[in-house]
């Protein structure tokens, strides 16, 4: 359940409203009656929900003092505004096409290089952004590739992708280094870095337009200082309207240099009721790119065959087989294709590289192979 948020500090406590009566859906609801005034109407398509709304202003928490969303009803509504250039994706830069790196059908996820002995490589590997540089300072962590790799125990020369998914604090704190974004972009390629996704800044079903369109401005702001800067790039699209995706298709039929896309399917986009609106909006981007185009992906693995079909090639970053090793579990396969987990404990400080090169053969058995995958990714951080 999610609270309505009243729009003044002395209002009566917030109701609760069911989380499905605020999805946007714009075939079975009509918009919201103040939504027709509203100077934002057009490029937010304006919102429909089941939820009896006046406008996406009731879901304002009233309490701007202690609020850092750039809502309408905040007194820094206009400088967040005008830090992204206004709401427009039109005048986000251009950049050069740049080679796409080819990457395979899975690319396991490290998130540390602690519990093993043994480097991984040469297939690539996915690192996250967040931990190139540092919280406070915004200093690059890493001086030289084989320092990265030393760190997370990875063969030197092994190709890295960097994943952007994560909670807010590292979004947040990823747009805050502000000019010193493209100090480190430069940098990545002499680290090893072969492609990055954008920062997933978050859409909520539960926030004023306002939020969402801000967002959405910095994806492609983040992914075009990437292009410019020279490191391949794929531009993460989150949406929680129709319009949302109708506006990325129209930017991407647009914009040669998007090679990549990158979409999860975690936490609220894997709801069933919900992840077939993630799914059509994600194969009408792809319908109207007029280019192949290639998918990145997290979570959503039984909507592989669709996306197979639609992208000319789909990478999945699986997170799993780290996540299961360093709970010490197994992956155990079975016959009908499927899989299942089983306890296998290790002594205290003994290395974990035989437990994870099983976990990682397993679960990359599944993708690829000719069933439907049947594994639930671990929730992390979703639009």
């Amino acid at each position: 359940m999610l609270k309505a948020r009243g729009r003044r500090p002395d209002a009566a406590p917030p109701i609760e409203i069911a989380e499905r009566r605020l999805w946007h859906d714009e075939r079975r609801n009509t918009p919201s009656l103040g939504c027709w005034g509203c100077p934002e109407g057009g490029i937010c398509g304006r919102l429909a929900v089941e939820a009896g709304l006046t406008s996406c202003l009731d879901l304002c928490c009233g309490r701007p003092a202690g609020c850092d969303k750039p809502c309408r009803n905040h007194p820094d509504y206009a400088l967040r505004v005008r830090e992204v250039g206004g709401f427009d994706l039109g005048n986000v830069p251009r950049a050069s096409v740049l080679p796409a790196p080819d990457l395979p059908a899975v690319v396991t996820v490290l998130f540390h290089g602690d519990s093993r002995e043994q480097s991984i490589g040469a297939a690539p590997v996915a690192l996250p952004l967040y931990r190139m540089f540092k919280r406070r300072s915004g200093a690059l962590r890493f001086a030289t590739h084989d320092e990265l790799c030393a760190e997370f125990s990875i063969v030197p020369g092994t190709p890295i992708v960097l994943t952007g998914t994560d909670q807010d604090p590292p979004l947040e704190r990823w747009w805050g280094l502000e000019a010193r974004r493209r100090e480190i972009i430069r940098a990545l390629p002499g680290l090893g870095i072969v492609l990055s996704i954008t920062p997933n800044f978050s859409l909520f079903s539960d926030v004023p337009r306002h939020v969402d369109l801000h967002a959405i401005k910095r994806i492609g702001i983040v992914h075009a200082e990437f292009l410019t800067e020279g490191l391949p790039c794929a531009l993460h699209v989150n949406g929680r309207t129709e319009t949302d995706f109708r506006r990325w298709g129209a930017y991407v039929r647009s914009r040669p240099e998007v090679t990549h896309l990158a979409y999860e399917f975690t936490t609220g986009t894997a709801r069933a009721r919900r992840r077939d609106f993630h799914l059509d909006g994600l194969l009408e981007i792809a319908a109207s790119a007029g280019r192949p185009l290639r998918l990145i992906l997290r979570g959503g693995l039984e909507m592989l065959p669709r996306l197979r079909a639609a992208f000319h090639t789909v990478t999945v970053l699986e997170t799993l087989s780290f996540m299961k090793t360093m709970k010490r579990q197994r992956i155990e396969l079975r016959e009908n294709g499927r899989a299942r987990w089983r306890s296998a404990p290790t002594p205290r400080g003994a290395p974990v590289d035989a437990l994870f090169a099983i976990n990682q053969a397993g679960v990359r058995r599944l993708i690829e192979g000719p069933e439907l995958p049947a594994l639930p990714e671990p929730e992390t951080a979703d639009a």
